[in-house]
């Protein structure tokens, strides 16, 4: 699938989302941030809300705003949303891998990159995450070519 395009990576060591898009940003806090990147010196980010595109285990357009302060530096190749701010925000998430569709009750003809679900706080809202390139990824919403959404997005 090289050219399909990847949402936003579930990383579990982040302590802050992270992202290179405009399009992600919801507001600017008007702060600067001291990140340490997994590698090399440590680099100062602009601080922002963050909301990144995806879509719930219906097909529906949603828009998951990432817990606490992110950060916005435009040489970021991946989108990052942070495990432990999304539960420590009440989130339920599950890590699972294509293998275990059938057990957890998914189809994997509907879900193909099945790896999991993120479960929103209110329990009404679920997302089936896709397990690709050997990591998480949150699904972009399926009519998604550009990252520019055409719907508005709902907030999750």
């Amino acid at each position: 699938m090289p050219d399909r395009t990847l949402g936003g990576v579930l990383d579990s060591g982040a302590q802050r989302g992270a992202t290179g898009r405009k399009s992600e940003i919801l507001k600017h806090t008007g702060t600067l941030l001291l990140m340490q990147l997994a590698v090399g010196p440590a680099k100062h980010m602009t601080g922002i809300l963050m909301g990144t595109e995806t879509q719930d285990s219906h097909g529906k357009p949603c828009v998951l705003v990432v817990p606490d302060v992110s950060v916005y530096d435009p040489a970021m190749s991946d989108s990052l949303i942070p495990v432990g701010r999304l539960i420590e925000a009440g989130f339920t998430v599950n890590h699972r891998i294509p293998t275990q569709a059938n057990e957890d009750i998914f189809s994997l003809k509907a879900f193909p990159l099945y790896g999991g679900t993120i479960t929103t706080p209110d329990n009404k809202t679920i997302i089936v995450m896709e397990y690709a390139q050997h990591t998480w990824r949150l699904p972009l919403p399926s009519n998604k070519r550009i990252s520019k959404p055409k719907l508005p997005p709902r907030a999750t």
